[in-house]
């Protein structure tokens, strides 16, 4: 389904912010309501060096508030703070277990204000980004856990907080430092809305749904730039989008406008090979607006028209009678703007040839982009060098940190975007602070780590979220040729197995069975034996360009070779404050 909508503004577009209407005790750029209820209002503004934040919580006791590694209340860093016969208390704390936070003894969040309003309690207050305190979590670029808490009585005093109770606590991901903003204003444009929705799609009761909707784009008259993207959902089904994908797809297909079906197993006749990830959007994500002098082009010559979907739904607990028309919503403008953005995925393939072993608290899986791809890539375009300006990283439920890696002439550079508290319920694109140049010859890795030490069978690539994934979708510019830049390792190779219709069964003589009886996963020294031979495997470097000649077919390019840690120095980064301090 689409909603086409041009608008030809008089004036300004005023892209709208959250919790707009809320008084503050200053004008804050960022804003999100922590709880379901609305009850805690969390904003905040930031700089190179602080934090500052507000929030507004609906109580006359105490508040909490707090950043965690994991979610939980231990380990955090958090304040507590409440206002009682019209003084303000509050103290910089950490937690030791499940139990009272303690003082910490240096004291590094600052109270800047304090009250009781019609609302509830305000405490506003800011930190550095780093304290250089071994109680205190940095604050950075990468995913942070805030937690919350709150509780409808002041304590007695400061060594007596009453436990809160499950209903008023919580946690929530959010890229604190992100600069992906929108505009203040989009001046004198005419701006298409273009939304593409599943259709009012019967979700069926199973746990994993792979939904692929077609979508012929209609002429839009010339060459325009996307300048924002963004999800809508249908209310109350927001919990089932886990993500989704906009391909487009070489050719026009208009007998195909609005067909349907499960992907993978229940394809509609005609349906062409879809290389270029167009939009990538992942659960916990927000809006997503390209850079001021960038925009995806659209509606060109060369530009694909007709697009599919994907849409993953994820029902565990089998719900049926599920009618969903969430989508994307893409806004457009003939108004060009300096440069073509480009997509590129980069990571491990998709497949059950990635193992993940069992019982391991941070394995790490490496999915390569070559250097000959890129290279190729810039070659075919008379460039020696793009320019990254915002990465997102997907994977499953397993991975507990994910990093985009850089390398030139044998030498690590510095990640492209390091996320080591990867959360698979926050995903967006992350705008780079700086746009990361790419040169002719240089290489990519994504590398994710997982924590399975509640398995017992190895993990394998696949589709579904009991499965895993990681990948690296990229935004750059001047747009290219190359689409897909994965590598997977010839497992196979190691145990006998002839690659063919089993490498996605379950059954005796799959690629899956073999694995599981390869080893006894429950012995250390036997997970040792399989990392090592893991890591001396060859490994398929595979690229995916546009064919440019009109049919449903990509170009396609292969290297075989053995990938080792030594074969470069690794990056260093800069000692920090912190530790030229000590």
């Amino acid at each position: 389904m689409r909603i086409f909508i041009s608008v030809l503004l008089l004036g300004t577009l005023t892209l709208t912010h959250a919790l707009q209407g809320v008084s503050t005790t200053e004008h804050f750029n960022n804003s999100l309501t922590l709880d379901r209820e609305g009850n805690y209002l969390l904003f905040w503004n930031y700089n190179t060096t602080h934090v500052t934040f507000e929030v507004r919580v609906k109580t006359r006791g105490y508040v909490g508030f707090g950043l965690s590694p994991n979610g939980n209340m231990y380990p955090a860093d958090v304040v507590v703070g409440w206002v009682k016969d019209g003084q303000v208390h509050f103290q910089d704390r950490h937690t030791t277990g499940h139990y009272t936070p303690t003082v910490d003894k240096s004291q590094d969040w600052f109270l800047l204000h304090g009250e009781e309003n019609d609302f509830g309690t305000v405490l506003k207050f800011v930190r550095k980004l780093s304290t250089c305190d071994q109680n205190d979590m940095e604050i950075n670029n990468g995913t942070q856990r805030v937690i919350y808490s709150y509780h409808h009585e002041d304590p007695a005093d400061e060594n007596s907080l009453a436990y809160h109770g499950a209903e008023r606590r919580g946690t929530k991901s959010v890229n604190l430092l992100n600069v992906n903003k929108p505009p203040e204003t989009v001046s004198f444009e005419e701006v298409k809305v273009y939304d593409f929705t599943a259709g009012n799609y019967l979700v069926p009761d199973k746990d994993t749904t792979y939904l692929c909707v077609a979508n012929q784009m209609p002429d839009l008259g010339g060459k325009h730039h996307m300048i924002e993207f963004e999800p809508i959902y249908t209310p109350g089904n927001e919990h089932m989008i886990h993500h989704l994908v906009i391909q487009r797809c070489p050719g026009k297909h208009p007998d195909l406008h609005n067909a349907k079906g499960e992907c993978f197993t229940n394809w509609p006749k005609g349906w062409p090979y879809c290389p270029e990830i167009f939009i990538g959007w992942a659960t916990g994500g927000g809006p997503y607006y390209f850079p001021p002098n960038t925009g995806y082009p659209v509606g060109g010559p060369d530009d694909y028209s007709f697009m599919v979907m994907q849409i993953h739904y994820d029902n565990p607990s089998f719900k049926s009678g599920m009618i969903d028309n969430s989508g994307i919503r893409m806004r457009l403008t003939p108004k060009l703007r300096q440069h073509d953005i480009g997509s590129l995925v980069i990571g491990h393939n998709v497949a059950p040839f990635q193992v993940i072993p069992p019982h391991e608290t941070a394995y790490v899986t490496k999915g390569y982009c070559a250097h000959q791809c890129l290279s190729e890539a810039m070659d075919g375009e008379h460039v020696d060098e793009i320019r990254a300006v915002s990465v997102m990283h997907h994977a499953h439920l397993y991975a507990s940190g994910m990093k985009t890696r850089h390398f030139r002439n044998g030498t690590e550079l510095k990640p492209i975007y390091d996320d080591p508290n990867y959360d698979f319920y926050f995903q967006e694109f992350v705008s780079l602070k700086d746009e990361v140049v790419i040169k002719r010859g240089d290489s990519l890795r994504t590398e994710c780590t997982y924590t399975t030490s509640r398995s017992t069978d190895p993990v394998f690539g696949g589709l579904t979220t009991r499965e895993e994934m990681c990948e690296t979708f990229l935004y750059y510019y001047p747009k290219l040729d190359i689409l897909v830049c994965t590598s997977f390792p010839a497992m196979w190779t190691k145990y006998n197995y002839t690659r063919g219709e089993d490498d996605w069964g379950e059954g005796p003589g799959s690629f899956k069975y073999v694995m599981k009886h390869a080893y006894d996963w429950s012995n250390s020294t036997e997970r040792s034996l399989f990392k090592l031979e893991q890591e001396n495997v060859s490994v398929y470097h595979t690229c995916s360009f546009n064919s440019h000649n009109g049919t449903n077919r990509h170009d396609h390019r292969e290297w075989e070779f053995v990938e080792h840690d030594t074969d470069y120095i690794s990056y260093v980064p800069p000692k920090s404050d912190c530790d030229i301090a000590n």
